[in-house]
C-alpha cells in the first residue's frame, strides 16, 4: 500500500512539473518592414500616405510599444488572481534529530529529508496597491495608443510636406529650363544683331553670362528635385533612386481659417494634450500606489505537503507523509521613518510638473494654430498677387522681346524682363506650395490629417484570457 501511494505521488509530481504555465499566447514577432512595391503611373497624395503608413519603421516601433503596453495591462490583471506554486526540496543534516530523556538519546528523525509542497496564495487586501497598479497599466495602454496616433499624424504631415515640396521642385525645374530656352533664343538674336553691327559685343557677352547663370540655376533646381524625390521615396519605402511620378495637385482652394474654432478643436483633439492628461491620471494612481504603504497587507495561503526520508516520497517511520495547512497573514509596517510619505511626496511633485507641462503645451498649441492660420492667409493673398504678376511679367517680356527685335529697347531691358518673368513664376509656385503645406500644418495643429486614409491606427488587444 505504501509503494502504491509513493508511485502515485511520483506520477503527480511529474505531471505538475511538465505542465506549462497558463499564460496568454504571446504575439508573434513582427517582420521587419519590407520595401514597398514600385507603383505604376502617377502616385496620388492619398496613395503616398497609405504607402508611408504601411511601410514606416517608426510606426512599427509604436505598434510594438502598444503591444507591450497591452501585455503589461494583462500582467497587472493577473496579480488579482490566486497563484499556484509547487516545490520539491532535499535537505541533508549532519546528524539525525534526537531527543534526550535523562541519559537516553532517542532518534526522532533522519538526516535525509525530502519534501514536495504545493501551495495556493491569494492576496486579500494590499492597501489598493494592486488596483492602482492595474489602473496605471490600463492608462499606459491608452497612452501608447495616443502616441501611436501622434506618430501617424507626424508621418502624414512629413509625407505632405515632401509631396508638395517635390511638386514645387518639379515646377522649379520647369521654370529654370524655360529661362534657359528664352535666353538661348535671346542669345541667337543678339549674335545676329552683332554680326550685322547693330549691337556691340558687350550685349552678346551679357546675354552669355546670363545664360550661364540660368544653366547653373537649372542644375541646382534639378538637384533639388532629385533630393525631394529621394526623401519622398524613403518615406514611401521605395528605393531612393526610383523615378517617382506624382499627381500634380499644386493648386489652391477655399479653406476655413477661423482661429477660435481651430483653437478649440486643437485643445480637444491634439494627441499631445491627451497624452499629458493621461500622464496626469497615471500620476494620481502612482500617488495611491505610494500610499498603499500606510495600509496593512492581508493574504491567504493554503498548502499541501508530502514529507519523507526517501526520494520517491514513500512512507516514513519518522514523519507523517502528508500534511495540509491554511494560513492567513497580516503584515503592517507602521514605522519606516517616513518612507511612504516621502514616496507620496515624490509622486505629487511629479503630478504638479505634469500639470505645468499641460499648461505650457496648451499655450504652445494655441501659438501653432495661430501661426498656421497666418501663414495660410498670407499664402492665399500671395497666390492672388502672384497670379496677376505672372500675367504682367509674361506680357512685359513679350513686348520687350518684340521691341528688342525691332531695336526699340536695349539688351539689358530684355534681360531684366526675362528675370522678372522667372521670378514671377517662382513666386507663384512658392505661394502654391506654401499654401498647401500651411493647410497640412493647420490640420496637424488641430490634431487632424488622417481623413480618408485606408490605414488607421489599430485598437489595442485588451483581452485577458488566451
Amino acid at each position: 500500500m505504501g509503494k502504491l501511494a509513493a508511485s502515485q505521488r511520483i506520477w503527480i509530481l511529474t505531471a505538475l512539473l511538465l505542465v506549462l504555465p497558463w499564460a496568454a499566447t504571446p504575439a508573434g514577432a513582427a517582420d521587419p518592414p519590407a520595401k514597398s512595391k514600385p507603383p505604376q503611373g502617377e502616385v496620388t497624395l492619398q496613395q503616398a500616405l497609405n504607402m508611408a503608413l504601411d511601410y514606416s519603421p517608426n510606426i512599427k516601433q509604436y505598434l510594438a510599444q502598444l503591444d507591450k503596453a497591452a501585455s503589461k495591462q494583462k500582467e497587472a490583471f493577473t496579480y488579482f488572481l490566486p497563484s499556484l506554486n509547487t516545490s520539491y526540496t532535499y535537505q541533508r543534516d549532519q546528524n539525525p534529530p534526537q531527543l534526550k530523556s535523562g541519559d537516553t538519546m532517542t532518534i526522532i528523525g533522519t538526516e535525509n529529508n525530502y519534501q514536495w509542497s504545493t501551495s495556493l496564495r491569494q492576496p486579500l487586501f494590499t492597501g489598493f496597491r494592486l488596483s492602482s497598479q492595474y489602473q496605471l497599466a490600463r492608462l499606459g495602454v491608452d497612452l501608447a495608443e495616443t502616441n501611436l496616433v501622434l506618430a501617424y499624424l507626424d508621418l502624414a504631415l512629413s509625407v505632405k510636406e515632401n509631396y508638395f515640396g517635390y511638386l514645387r521642385a518639379i515646377k522649379g525645374v520647369e521654370v529654370a529650363k524655360e529661362a534657359v530656352q528664352l535666353l538661348q533664343a535671346q542669345l541667337k538674336v543678339s549674335r545676329d544683331f552683332y554680326e550685322v553691327g547693330i549691337i556691340p559685343i558687350n550685349d552678346v557677352l551679357k546675354t552669355e553670362v546670363s545664360l550661364s547663370d540660368a544653366k547653373q540655376e537649372m542644375v541646382r533646381a534639378i538637384n533639388t528635385q532629385a533630393l525631394f524625390m529621394s526623401r519622398l521615396n524613403r518615406l514611401l519605402g521605395l528605393p531612393v533612386e526610383f523615378d517617382l511620378k506624382v499627381q500634380d495637385i499644386l493648386k489652391s482652394h477655399p479653406v476655413q481659417s477661423d482661429y477660435e474654432r481651430a483653437r478649440l478643436l486643437a485643445r480637444n483633439e491634439r494627441p499631445e494634450i491627451k497624452a499629458v492628461q493621461l500622464q496626469i491620471k497615471q500620476a494620481d494612481q502612482s500617488i495611491l500606489r505610494a500610499q498603499s504603504g500606510y495600509w496593512p497587507q492581508l493574504s491567504l495561503k493554503a498548502s499541501y505537503d508530502f514529507t519523507s526520508d526517501s526520494p520517491e516520497l514513500g512512507d516514513s517511520r519518522y514523519d507523517d507523509p502528508t500534511d495540509w495547512s491554511v494560513i492567513t497573514q497580516l503584515d503592517w509596517a507602521f514605522w519606516e521613518w517616513g518612507r511612504t510619505g516621502h514616496q507620496t511626496s515624490q509622486e505629487r511633485a511629479d503630478k504638479r510638473r505634469l500639470e505645468a507641462v499641460q499648461r505650457e503645451l496648451e499655450d504652445e498649441v494655441d501659438l501653432q494654430v495661430k501661426e498656421a492660420i497666418l501663414t495660410l492667409r498670407e499664402s492665399q493673398e500671395n497666390i492672388v498677387t502672384a497670379t496677376t504678376g505672372i500675367k504682367q511679367a509674361e506680357e512685359n517680356y513679350r513686348i520687350t522681346f518684340e521691341r528688342y527685335r525691332e531695336q526699340l529697347t536695349t539688351n539689358t531691358e530684355l534681360l531684366d524682363a526675362q528675370l522678372l518673368l522667372s521670378r514671377a513664376r517662382n513666386n507663384y509656385y512658392n505661394a502654391l506650395a506654401v499654401f498647401n503645406v500651411a493647410e497640412a500644418r493647420l490640420q496637424r495643429s488641430m490634431g487632424r490629417g488622417l481623413a480618408g486614409l485606408a490605414i488607421k491606427p489599430p485598437a489595442p488587444d485588451r483581452g485577458f484570457w488566451p
